[in-house]
């Protein structure tokens, strides 16, 4: 009964939280529409959201087709990018060795502005699909590598001696002690690598490419159509959303015992 009631009150308290948010979302676009009036501000500088929305049923830019273009590439790019890092992370937990050596490189990756990678990339690889899913690899399998070999290596020892006395192997631990307990980290690192991706399709379009809804801001800056700049920014915002949303999810399906997911 006890549960029940506690359940009901988390219930009862994540719808409030949802409806506040979209309340003071609304609110915020009403905001956003009355100000741009009030101060008189060009509208071809700030559109009111009334103009961004008309911007999608102009026929004069195929959203739909570039918003694919992009998402096609983060997702692809994270795929990859998450299997890379996934393997990596078991590999340097295994081996201290090879974590000694791998380990530096892999921060200077990190730490390396990624918009000075990509032309080296371009350059290396073409003006191609393969070197912008290139570039979102290198933006998300890092933090999926250093969350990933946190959580396989903050085990219970004492758990792993008693496994171990009871005459299990390395294989037994990894899969009953290390692999469960680094699920909660690895969901971690999916939410940043998410975002990564999204990051790294806009950055790699700004560079080399004629399709995307990064080219179509770099276009709407050289056109000065701050419209469908806007527009852009909208489908990103709701894309990237849903993308963490799809994380979220599926975190809270596979564990369902940790409620931080």
């Amino acid at each position: 009964m006890v549960r029940s009631s506690t359940k009901v009150g988390r219930d009862l308290s994540s719808l409030t939280g949802r409806g506040l948010s979209i309340l003071s979302f609304v609110l915020g676009l009403a905001l956003w529409e009355v100000l741009v009036d009030i101060l008189e501000i060009p509208r071809f500088l700030f559109p009111p959201p009334s103009q961004v929305l008309q911007v999608y049923f102009t026929g004069d830019i195929r959203w739909m087709d570039h918003t694919l273009v992009t998402l096609r590439e983060a997702l692809s790019g994270f795929a990859i990018g998450v299997a890379f890092g996934f393997l990596l992370a078991v590999l340097i937990t295994l081996s201290d060795l090879l974590s000694r050596i791998v380990m530096p490189y892999v921060v200077a990756l990190q730490v390396l502005p990624k918009v000075a990678i990509a032309p080296i990339l371009y350059v290396m690889l073409g003006f191609t699909n393969t070197s912008r899913v290139i570039l979102i690899v290198i933006l998300t399998f890092f933090p999926i590598v250093i969350n990933v070999s946190t959580g396989l290596s903050s085990v219970d020892r004492n758990l792993i001696y008693l496994l171990n006395s009871l005459g299990a192997g390395n294989v037994t631990v990894f899969y009953k002690v290390r692999l469960p307990n680094s699920l909660p980290y690895f969901f971690d690192g999916l939410r940043i690598a998410v975002s990564g991706a999204l990051v790294g399709a806009i950055v790699a379009e700004f560079v080399s490419s004629n399709e995307g809804l990064g080219f179509l801001i770099l276009n709407s800056q050289y056109t000065f159509n701050t419209t469908a700049a806007f527009g852009a920014f909208v489908i990103l915002t709701f894309l990237g959303l849903a993308l963490y949303g799809g994380v979220v999810f599926l975190g809270r399906r596979l564990m369902p015992w940790y409620e931080r997911v």
